[in-house]
């Protein structure tokens, strides 16, 4: 392992372990049984953005100009599932017929079983262990999304669709496909009333089905998949975090966050889609906070909106699905505005004449460790406890009565997780993601800039940028908890 790439290593390791040790001296007092927060928030929010800043110093100390192309250490098992193996093709097989069997399981409880979402399989599946489960999976383990896939696998399977095709993915089309069917996807999700329904899920996956088969119909398997899929985008960009790399033949032990490292600046539409995942998660848990709720008694209240919002009202429209809507649309807008505005002061930081878009490109991907740790600090009660409930599920799919596996009567464990534990994970993840983008966000400066002095004043102007998301980010989840 050469030298530069033991410092970046040794760089995550110092930075997570001094995260632990500031944070620790906040946890000694412990929460009580009312999980009232033992210090004031403000504390909390200080002692974070500190660590934050303490990365960068130590970032800015051990990792300097390089001309290597590759900071990311790996170590490869070829000992294990070794490529051209038995063992692999078999469990290639055994992932892909999982994927189809759960796939086919998911339309026939949605269309055939009982319409009541706490009774079906496929909402709880769907939406809990797929959407939230498997996405930890993914980005703490390995991305098997790929071998996974029930759209590519009866795709391949068919012989019907051309892996390649001669018509090629228009490259000014970028990523903006993935951009539309995430907004959806996310409004969906967050805002719509009725997605968790079994049958409406039903037509909302046959739906996707026939759109993503027809892409891949025209443009080809792959490059529909690489360009335009909207879930192995979502899926490949929180991969790119894991511990295991499996895009190459062999599979690699890397440095949690380092394979975000990289040299060429993305395509702005992957840059949006990057801020739209952030915000998006964002947005779900500003919803929750006593800010959302003074946001809509003001409009509610407003004497100048007010006949409109009678008259939108008395024609049918819901207001209150009308302004998450138009707050969803308006969020991630709002953050592109201000992430390009940091970085417009990061490139004049270094004098340099980088357009804009390009810096961006650059330096997007160290979004990508706060969007999970979020994604992290805001599902994971979710999932422990929502979860749970595939266990009867899993006995009786249709809702029909069945006791396949014996668990038919399993009742939710709610303590299996409280609320002090979450708040401790959620502490945690999220100084973590914003030291690691701080870490990431250096090294795609290094590859920038030709000197130690405008990389680090380049720097300064993100540093601020994810100090001040690192106190936003907490003060968002505090608030259930605080108010």
């Amino acid at each position: 392992m050469k030298v530069q790439s033991v410092k970046f290593t040794c760089v995550f390791l110092a930075v997570l372990g001094i995260s632990a040790l500031i944070s620790d001296p906040l946890y000694a007092h412990s929460f009580g049984e009312r999980y009232d927060l033992p210090l004031p928030l403000s504390m909390y929010l200080t002692s974070a953005a500190i660590v934050v800043l303490i990365s960068f110093i130590i970032a800015a100390v051990f990792l300097r100009q390089s001309k290597l192309v590759n900071l990311s250490p790996s170590i490869q098992l070829s000992w294990f599932l070794p490529p051209g193996s038995i063992s692999r093709k078999i469990t290639k097989v055994i992932v892909q017929v999982l994927g189809v069997a759960l796939f086919f399981l998911t339309l026939l409880t949605a269309y055939f079983g009982d319409n009541e979402t706490f009774n079906n399989f496929s909402p709880t599946f769907v939406w809990v262990i797929w959407w939230v489960g498997f996405t930890f999976i993914v980005a703490l383990i390995a991305n098997v999304w790929p071998i996974v896939n029930p759209w590519r696998t009866l795709a391949l399977w068919s012989r019907v669709f051309k892996v390649e095709k001669r018509r090629l993915y228009p490259e000014k089309l970028g990523a903006w496909p993935v951009v539309i069917t995430f907004l959806i996807f996310a409004w969906l999700e967050l805002i719509a009333e009725g997605p968790e329904i079994p049958n409406t899920l039903f037509w909302l996956i046959l739906i996707y089905s026939l759109y993503t088969w027809i892409g891949m119909a025209i443009f080809g398997i792959n490059n529909w998949l690489q360009n335009a899929d909207l879930f192995s985008h979502f899926f490949n960009l929180f991969g790119r975090f894991s511990l295991f790399n499996l895009e190459s033949n062999n599979i690699t032990l890397r440095v949690p966050g380092s394979g975000l490292a990289h040299d060429k600046p993305l395509h702005f539409s992957e840059t949006f889609f990057v801020i739209l995942l952030l915000s998006t998660v964002s947005f779900d848990g500003i919803l929750e906070t006593p800010l959302w709720k003074d946001l809509l008694s003001y409009i509610s209240e407003n004497q100048l909106i007010r006949p409109l919002l009678i008259e939108l009202q008395a024609s049918g429209v819901d207001i209150i699905i009308l302004t998450k809507s138009l707050a969803l649309l308006i969020m991630p807008c709002l953050l592109l505005v201000v992430f390009l505005m940091f970085c417009y002061l990061s490139v004049k930081a270094g004098r340099s004449k980088m357009q804009l878009t390009v810096a961006a490109g650059h330096y997007v991907l160290s979004l990508v460790p706060i969007a999970l740790a979020y994604h992290i600090a805001h599902y994971i009660f979710y999932l422990m406890i929502a979860g749970q409930q595939i266990i009867p599920l899993a006995s009786d799919p249709f809702g029909y009565g069945w006791d396949i596996f014996g668990t038919q009567n399993y009742a939710i464990d709610i303590g299996m997780i409280n609320v002090k534990t979450v708040w401790f994970i959620s502490i945690y993840a999220i100084i973590i993601g914003h030291v690691i983008g701080v870490v990431l966000a250096h090294y795609s400066a290094i590859k920038i800039y030709q000197n130690h002095k405008q990389t680090l004043m380049s720097q300064i102007p993100l540093l601020l940028l994810m100090i001040a998301y690192t106190m936003l980010s907490l003060w968002i989840l505090s608030q259930p908890i605080v108010e």
